[in-house]
């Protein structure tokens, strides 16, 4: 690493312990302050309590003043003593239960397949294979590894996708003889994360701001979005259409030649490493492909087996890797428990149980009302207009904390805001659960972006001007989707 790289990561390692610091005792002022204040007109004792919660969590979750798991358990603490929820708190508000929401199942079964899925090194395969096919030239191969991480990034995290894909590309870099400031160098650096991100947007699955949005959806309005409905009229299509166009405006940004060709043996070198399937990848590929089919075609055999869901396929799914032997006389099967508990991210889970149970208390407690009616002036823009409002706002908000943080912030006051508009309430709840993927632009607006400029092949600006222009590509072209497929789609 160099000097001036050193220098800059001690610098924002100092500003992160003081913001962390400045964030523990600001979320304890609001958090006391809301409880002590008279109660506002229009919100009820109890919202007020909700606010003070969701407030504290939102300001510590944001500045990451104690771990975000462990902000995520405030509800368990919190709740019962202010007497939120609780055993002799008859409120109707719900606690514990939406800890273990059957999005936090689904979560889990996807983690689990997806530690099969990297202990046999089949992400690595198809990601090799798919850069060998795309070919030599310098705006192909930059488009094989978009390609390559955004379809691994569809069935399992984009920290991961990323994470994979990296040294792969260092090594084509190093072997061309890439600089540090060389322009096919940064645009390949900057594709990667970008398409990353992109590619979780894709599938429900894909990231776990796409479950909570989703779980909350349902609670909240009673729309039930499937494995097929977010993949087939919400996330490909955005994807799909996304990724050329980013790849398209990345090679002119950084003027990639694409009639020059360049050496790929490293890929090759690396197919010729993996050697042929082993039998453990190839029962994970079986396992993996039978839980998208019936992820994809659960409308099929619905009506059948009504209390089948997305959860009941990815817990299925990870049982099956337990019990697959890939030599019975050795005891070994597909998966092992030690390495599936090391690849589950436990502190996940706990967020989503904790976004989902303060997102939940802020809509049954009346909050979102409370602060759609403040947003009152909302009503008398166009509906397009509301639509763009809300993804800016979100859009930029994710750069500066956890995506899921927004979306449980944001999408139960959505509701009230769309109600007195007039307007689809799912219409603004799936913008913003889309519009808080688009961070771009820093490094700790997300793992990806964090591990782009840790290359040293981009610096800070190079993310955030590129960033800039891939955020406002998606804010002009989502609406489009928005309203011409996802809409007409859901028939809202």
């Amino acid at each position: 690493m160099s000097l001036k790289k050193k220098t800059e990561t001690t610098k924002v390692a100092t500003e992160g312990k003081l913001s962390k610091k400045i964030g523990f005792f600001v979320g304890l002022g609001l958090f006391l302050f809301i409880l002590i204040m008279p109660t506002p007109q229009g919100l009820e004792p109890i919202g007020k309590r909700v606010l003070a919660v969701a407030l504290l969590m939102a300001t510590w979750w944001g500045t990451e003043a104690i771990p975000i798991p462990i902000t995520s358990l405030l509800p368990i603490g919190l709740f019962p003593i202010l007497n939120i929820s609780g055993a002799k708190a008859n409120t109707g508000i719900s606690m514990l239960p939406l800890y273990a929401h059957w999005v936090v199942y689904l979560v889990l079964g996807v983690f689990i397949l997806s530690a099969a899925i990297v202990k046999w090194n089949l992400h690595k395969r198809i990601a090799l294979y798919i850069i060998k096919i795309m070919g030599n030239k310098p705006s192909r191969i930059v488009l094989g590894f978009m390609l390559a991480t955004a379809f691994i990034s569809m069935w399992m995290s984009n920290t991961t996708a990323t994470a994979m894909m990296m040294p792969v590309a260092m090594s084509l870099l190093m072997q061309i003889g890439a600089s540090h400031k060389d322009s096919f160098g940064k645009c390949l650096m900057l594709g990667i994360p970008f398409s990353a991100t992109i590619g979780g947007v894709a599938t429900i699955i894909g990231t776990g701001t796409n479950m909570t949005g989703v779980a909350l959806i349902k609670d909240t309005v009673g729309i039930e979005i499937s494995f097929f409905d977010w993949m087939l009229k919400i996330g490909l299509p955005f994807a799909v259409i996304i990724i050329p166009l980013m790849w398209l405006f990345m090679t002119k940004y950084y003027k990639i030649n694409s009639g020059k060709q360049l050496s790929t043996t490293v890929v090759s070198d690396e197919i010729k490493k993996l050697g042929k399937m082993s039998r453990g990848e190839t029962l994970t590929v079986i396992i993996f492909i039978c839980a998208v089919i019936l992820w994809l075609t659960k409308s099929l055999y619905k009506p059948l087996f009504p209390m089948i869901g997305d959860e009941t396929i990815a817990i299925l799914a990870a049982i099956a890797l337990f019990v697959t032997p890939v030599d019975y006389k050795e005891g070994e099967f597909v998966l092992d428990i030690k390495t599936a508990v090391e690849k589950v991210s436990w502190g996940t889970l706990l967020l989503i149980g904790g976004a989902l149970t303060i997102g939940v208390a802020f809509s049954n407690a009346g909050c979102a009302t409370w602060v759609a009616g403040g947003l009152g002036f909302l009503s008398n823009v166009p509906t397009i207009g509301i639509v763009l409002f809300v993804a800016i706002v979100v859009a930029f908000l994710t750069e500066v904390t956890t995506n899921m943080v927004v979306v449980a912030a944001f999408l139960p006051m959505l509701v009230g805001i769309a109600e007195s508009a007039g307007i689809p309430p799912l219409l603004l709840m799936l913008t913003a659960t889309i519009s808080a993927s688009f961070a771009f632009m820093l490094p700790p607006a997300t793992p990806p972006n964090a591990i782009a400029y840790g290359t040293g092949y981009i610096d800070i600006k190079d993310l955030v001007k590129t960033g800039f222009w891939v955020k406002l590509i998606c804010l002009v072209v989502f609406p489009f989707i928005l309203y011409l497929i996802t809409m007409n789609l859901f028939s809202v």
